[in-house]
């Protein structure tokens, strides 16, 4: 059974069943991003929710390479 969910960085809607790390921008996906301080680090995840949405404004997905066209 799938459970589908929003990217909370780009807001791309994957299958969290099948992967944990959103297939466009490479978020991985924790479920309680938006408990999480705007600067706050968590364990799974290189950067904050605020610097990650900041690379995604920029085209740029977690690991500051540009992100692919989306269909």
């Amino acid at each position: 059974m799938s459970e589908m969910v929003n990217c909370p960085i780009c807001g791309t809607e994957f299958d969290l069943k099948k992967l944990d790390d959103c297939p466009y921008c490479d978020w991985t996906y924790v479920g309680y991003e938006n408990d999480l301080e705007p600067n706050e680090k968590e364990y799974f995840n290189t950067m904050t929710v605020k610097e990650a949405k900041e690379n995604f404004k920029k085209g740029k997905n977690i690991w500051g390479e540009s992100l692919p066209k989306k269909l």
